[in-house]
């Protein structure tokens, strides 16, 4: 039959609904919706550009092109609005790439779910269009439906693989489906009416396809917290959202045990942040010497000849897996023995960081106790240490609501001191809470400024939300602020002077830059940390924290820092029935009863093709229709003997009806025209149903199951399926 003119439209339609479709893979990886809008606007400004060039005359190839030159073009427009209608292409151009330059800085920081930055759902969106357009041009112009379905797949499948979030099995349906979608109206706009067997074959390939790849494909990114159950901060993550992530697990696993301190609680840091350009906080990178090659670098601000004593602290980590490119240090360290591999020391913070994993061992760090009292602390002076710009650094576009409050907060202070206190004692005062579940459920789980701004108005947060406030508050008070990823000091362990650190212990807070004593932790987090006798709580301060916690004023009298409530397990709110891993539990049951059903569907469909076709392929397919229907019975065939010793096979199968034997001689008869001289002979659809239906009544209950859920006669009819790009497999035509 004649290709349908108008049809390609339709099948280009379709195409673009099953990309979209597929898209939603991505919702486990990317918080927000903004990101599959913008995709939708994308693709369907792309693929309109594709049909009206075609609709015009252009070839499929020149079409194409078309397509993927709008896509640059709506993409300025989302960045840039009116510039670049206005014609300004260059400030346009220069936009968009400045969008995927943040967005790829994101990919490279951020860790799973990411935020629906602006700059990453650009990306996604471009990304969604390119492959839309793709698809169509193999789907279309290079006319292998089959083919252009696989790229549907591809894209829903990468991102669960990636990123180790898996693909969850109704999105999984919903792509076969929009896949076989794509194959029926192919096949209608090519004048070749969609078959039930075809489409179930191309449906079953999809969803095996699927399923091999997300089995043998390698995982490319995997957390080590998720896996090991260990909170591990890699280098390159970004360690903020991370822990924002492990602190939600709500598993309690092991991470270390340490001894001495000077018998002291000891926080242990891993990563220091202080690259800040508004959209999150990036940990500096390793840039001393290779640990053991030379002397630990000098603490910034802390003076050679500064009243100091040294105290030796061993770690013991829980597992081989437990710690990763980050060794957990006192600070400020001096020495680190023990440890094997290449670790590289971050001069500013003091933290040791490698590329690439491998066991670690018990090791034992000296660091220096550096003392230090409110009155010297409210007499020291803040300048900006020595090569170290970006701790004071923020972007130009602060948010009002930051500002003023700040301003607020410390309007009654005169030193930069009590400045700082100020903003941490406002920050653990009741009016903030400490709450892990509700940023990530109202979408500004993070630590850029807008998320700072929202934080404000809700009141309700974690450690990456109430350490970043500090921080850049202070900064904007002028004192060098930044942000220290590790672990609270952990509960003593019963009969031993032995702490365990475990991955509740996971934490966050500001480190604060005065001249002559250097970089010195405050504790702005309500029931996490202990608060440091330098910082004390006002007396009339009430603690909010999700924990029993020592009071404001026992915090503020204890001599050196103590376990407070992050010893205990941390309440976590918005808990309930989580309804991902049921939908997930259904997509996996639905998935299996269609593949258990599938061999039927085939069968059935194969069947109704038979019967419909006979006009064209003659009695030749009515007589394999018969064959095939007593074998998936379980009855005896007569194969390999003539056309009348199968006849006479059959009619025994069928019993002595005389309408029913009639109907079997006038078949045979017309297949031995057929075969053995050139008279045109034809069969008739109603004498098969005759004739299969009396084959059904005559066997047995089981083998009628076993005909509708295992045929037999399909391993001989499937045995060699067409699996070439511009082909369908068999059934469908």
């Amino acid at each position: 039959m004649p290709e349908r003119s108008g049809g390609r439209g339709a099948v280009t339609a379709v195409t673009g609904v099953a990309v979209l479709v597929a898209a939603l893979s991505l919702m486990p990886v990317v918080n927000g919706a903004l990101w599959w809008i913008e995709s939708c606007v994308t693709v369907i400004v792309a693929l309109s550009s594709v049909g009206g060039s075609r609709r015009i005359g252009l070839p499929s190839a020149a079409a194409a092109l078309v397509g993927l030159a709008t896509v640059p073009i709506v993409a300025a427009l989302i960045v840039s609005g009116s510039s670049a209608a206005t014609g300004s292409s260059a400030s346009a151009a220069a936009a968009v790439m400045d969008a995927f330059t943040a967005a790829f800085r994101q990919i490279y920081l951020d860790a799973v779910p990411a935020q629906g930055t602006a700059e990453l759902a650009l990306l996604i969106a471009v990304g969604a269009a390119v492959v839309a357009v793709v698809a169509d041009f193999v789907t279309v112009g290079l006319r292998a439906p089959v083919a252009g379905t696989l790229v549907v797949i591809a894209v829903a499948i990468v991102p669960g693989k990636a990123f180790a979030t898996g693909t969850n099995g109704l999105l999984l349906l919903a792509v076969a489906a929009s896949a076989l979608a794509v194959i029926a109206v192919d096949r209608r706009r090519r004048g070749r009416p969609p078959r039930v067997a075809g489409l179930a074959a191309a449906g079953a390939i999809a969803v095996v396809v699927a399923l091999l790849a997300q089995v043998i494909l390698p995982t490319p990114y995997a957390s080590q917290a998720a896996s090991a159950g260990a909170p591990i901060i890699d280098a390159g993550a970004n360690p903020l959202l991370r822990l924002g992530q492990d602190l939600r697990r709500g598993a309690t696993t092991p991470v270390l045990t340490y001894t001495g301190g000077g018998g002291q609680p000891v926080y242990l840091r891993l990563a220091v942040l202080e690259d800040f350009q508004g959209d999150t906080w990036a940990p500096n990178p390793p840039d001393g010497n290779v640990l053991g090659s030379g002397a630990a670098p000098q603490a910034p601000g802390v003076a050679q000849s500064a009243d100091t004593t040294t105290t030796s602290t061993t770690i013991t980590p829980a597992s081989d897996s437990a710690i990763g490119d980050r060794l957990p240090l006192p600070y400020p360290a001096v020495s680190v023995q023990g440890v094997d591999g290449r670790f590289q020391w971050e001069d500013k913070g003091l933290t040791l960081a490698r590329s690439g994993g491998g066991a670690v061992g018990t090791y034992t760090a000296r660091a220096v106790t550096v003392a230090a009292t409110p009155a010297e602390l409210r007499a020291a002076s803040v300048s900006v240490p020595s090569g170290d710009e970006q701790s004071l650094s923020l972007p130009a576009a602060v948010p009002s609501i930051i500002r003023r409050t700040a301003d607020r907060w410390v309007a009654a202070a005169r030193t930069p001191y009590d400045m700082a206190l100020a903003i941490q004692n406002q920050l653990r005062d009741g009016a903030f809470s400490y709450d892990e579940s509700t940023p990530a459920a109202q979408g500004y789980d993070g630590d850029g400024l807008g998320v700072i701004a929202t934080f404000l108005k809700v009141k309700a947060g974690y450690c990456i939300h109430f350490a970043s406030t500090m921080a850049v508050m202070a900064r904007l008070e002028g004192i060098p602020a930044r942000i220290v990823v590790g672990y609270q000091p952990g509960t003593v362990q019963p009969g031993s002077r032995a702490r365990v650190v475990t991955s509740d212990d996971l934490h966050a807070w500001p480190e604060l830059y005065f001249d002559g004593i250097g970089w010195v932790r405050f504790e702005p987090t309500p029931g996490r940390g202990s608060v440091p006798t330098y910082a004390p709580l006002p007396s009339t301060a009430v603690t909010s924290a999700p924990t029993k916690a020592p009071s404001a004023a026992a915090a503020a009298a204890t001599p050196t820092p103590t376990d407070s409530a992050a010893a205990g397990p941390v309440h976590r709110t918005g808990a309930g029935v989580a309804i991902g891993p049921v939908l997930q539990g259904g997509g996996v049951a639905l998935l299996v009863l269609l593949l258990l059903a599938l061999p039927g569907l085939l069968r059935a469909g194969l069947r109704r093709r038979r019967l419909a076709r006979l006009s064209r392929d003659g009695p030749d397919a009515a007589w394999r229709e018969i064959l095939d229907t007593a074998l998936d019975l379980g009855l005896e065939t007569g194969r390999g003997l003539s056309p009348r010793g199968i006849e006479a096979v059959v009619a025994e199968q069928v019993g002595r009806s005389a309408e029913v034997r009639a109907s079997l001689a006038r078949l045979r008869g017309a297949y031995e025209r057929q075969a053995y001289s050139r008279d045109t002979a034809q069969a008739s659809a109603a004498d098969v149903q005759v004739v299969t239906r009396a084959l059904q009544a005559r066997a047995t209950p089981s083998g009628r199951v076993l005909a509708a859920v295992a045929p037999r006669s399909l391993v001989g009819t499937l045995g060699t399926p067409r699996l070439a790009f511009g082909w369908s497999p068999p059934g469908s035509g």
